[in-house]
């Protein structure tokens, strides 16, 4: 299966190169001395359309002229920010490499762990731990890393540990991150790599040193931003990250200037190191962030435009250290988590609040008329409802139409929209692409029941959300996610039929002339 996905990606980069005049001779095939992997959350082809005047040339203009653009990546139903950089790193969803969320529910402790908690590593710059441990498959920045026998530098930066780590891979040389509670640039023991450009930022510049100082304000005047109303326009926006708010570091992380600064660090660090600079391919991994808490539209924009200028900053770097036009990048957009808040009531639009406590509560007392007194219910988790299987089994009674029970219930109650259980999604009976939902899930962390939430809706009293996050109106997403590849000898053409998230994995592969991960199985981008 491997030597196939080889000759498969081969096949997919002659038909991205340029093609060559009838007799002219072909040159020697060349390894690109870099790649830059870049994932951006809630990046959106329309806002790309809306801002494109503005945009700088160096930026998302030179991969929007000079690589192929994808504008529809399509990353299938319920899925965060982390496992879509899962899908984009490995080429296969959830129910294969093993990360459905960033959180996970713990049946034996009832609580929603992170997938990537590793309890035997041990942090460094934190005492966070994490490891690439749940990963279940290889990365392409595995296969870059063994591709070059060990030789290449493989190199990953995000806010998020999480992913910092799934971009990184099992055999990179080191993922860092930006901490919640310090902003230092943290990283896990798992990797051996500690480089100078990290620790001497904790160390002379750390973040907590400079955050005080920093503000985020519009770039332009607020009448150059498309689209906004003249109340818009007339306020400007002022943000800043005072020593009383003690999410500061959360949202700094959020913002723009959490780009910056990822940015920052992936210039020092490549030219400090050797990155770029021999026969060997290195890889550094990035991870944006365009979807700032509780931005208003014209922070949005302001965060596209902020975030230009920051990648024409790296792109240029890289030129500096590889040469102009001998990297290879590929960006692509990720679907966000981060919901709205509701609308103002003077617009009158229908709205509800779905209460955890009081719906698992009812179902508890529902359980117990027709099974008798006990713990029938073990824990909710993201419209997951988690059933005491051992209980039920002990009671001789059928898990399946136990299930079924529980879904009955649930769907009587307000606000609910839909309800499966595991058994539908096994057999491939749940949602509207049941296809989908079956590889966007994994059985190993799924719940017995699954609810949907009524557009318009909150969901809140809910004890398994992640500390600070307030409630949000649920709200569905009919967005299209651009994504770009740009390399040497990659002609500029523009696809607009949907492309699935994991055929971007094995084009990247077929462009770097590598094999492709070993779970990556999709090779479904039409170029012609």
């Amino acid at each position: 299966m491997r030597e196939i996905s080889r000759r498969m990606g081969m096949m997919l980069t002659a038909m991205l190169c340029t093609a060559s005049s009838v007799g002219a001779q072909t040159p020697p095939v060349q390894r690109t001395p870099i790649v830059v992997g870049i994932v951006v959350e809630g990046l959106t082809e329309d806002y790309l359309t809306m801002l494109r005047p503005q945009l700088s040339e160096g930026g998302f203009k030179r991969l929007m002229h000079s690589g192929i653009t994808m504008t529809d990546i399509n990353f299938g139903p319920g899925i965060d920010p982390t496992a879509a950089t899962a899908i984009v790193y490995t080429g296969a969803s959830p129910s294969v490499n093993g990360i459905p969320a960033r959180l996970v529910y713990d049946q034996e402790t009832h609580l929603a762990l992170p997938t990537l908690l590793d309890k035997e590593k041990i942090g460094n710059f934190t005492d966070e731990t994490y490891s690439p441990k749940a990963i279940r498959v290889s990365t392409i920045s595995d296969e870059v890393r063994i591709d070059s026998e060990g030789d290449g530098y493989v190199y990953a930066l995000a806010a998020d540990p999480q992913q910092a780590i799934i971009s990184a891979g099992h055999a990179a040389n080191g993922a860092y991150w930006i901490t919640d509670h310090t902003g230092n640039w943290a990283s896990t023991t798992y990797y051996r790599d500690m480089p100078a450009a990290v620790s001497n930022r904790n160390y002379h510049t750390p973040l907590k040193s400079r955050i005080d100082t920093m503000k985020w304000t519009p770039m332009f005047d607020m009448a150059s931003y498309p689209m906004l109303s003249r109340g818009e326009k007339s306020r400007p926006f002022r943000k800043n990250f005072p020593v009383k708010d003690i999410n500061r570091y959360r949202h700094f992380k959020s913002s723009p200037l959490g780009n910056k600064e990822i940015t920052d660090m992936a210039i020092d660090l490549m030219t400090s190191t050797a990155m770029g600079r021999d026969r060997q391919t290195d890889m550094l991994c990035l991870a944006y962030n365009l979807s700032p808490s509780g931005a208003t539209r014209a922070e949005v924009m302001d965060a596209y435009l902020r975030l230009d200028r920051d990648l024409a900053r790296l792109f240029s770097a890289v030129d500096r250290v590889a040469g102009h036009g001998n990297a290879s990048i590929f960006l692509t957009g990720l679907p966000t988590d981060r919901g709205v808040a509701p609308d103002d009531p003077r617009w009158q639009i229908p709205h509800g609040e779905f209460s955890v406590k009081r719906a698992t509560y009812l179902l508890e007392m529902y359980l117990m008329a027709l099974h008798g007194n006990a713990d029938w219910v073990t824990g909710y988790h993201n419209r997951h409802i988690y059933l005491n299987r051992k209980l039920i089994t002990d009671r001789n009674l059928s898990l399946a139409n136990f299930r079924t029970e529980v879904a009955d219930f649930m769907a009587r109650m307000s606000g609910v929209s839909g309800v499966y259980t595991i058994d539908d999604i096994i057999a491939s009976r749940a949602g509207d692409n049941p296809q989908a939902t079956k590889r966007n899930t994994s059985i190993a962390h799924c719940g017995d029941v699954i609810i949907e939430i009524n557009p318009g809706w909150e969901i809140v009293d809910d004890e398994s959300a992640p500390p600070g996050r307030t409630p949000a109106v649920e709200r569905a997403s009919a967005t299209r996610i651009p994504a770009f590849i740009l390399a040497p000898g990659v002609s500029a053409i523009q696809i607009d039929t949907p492309v699935d998230a994991r055929a971007l994995t094995t084009a990247v592969a077929g462009v770097l002339r590598i094999r492709a991960p070993n779970a990556a199985s999709t090779n479904s981008i039409n170029i012609r």
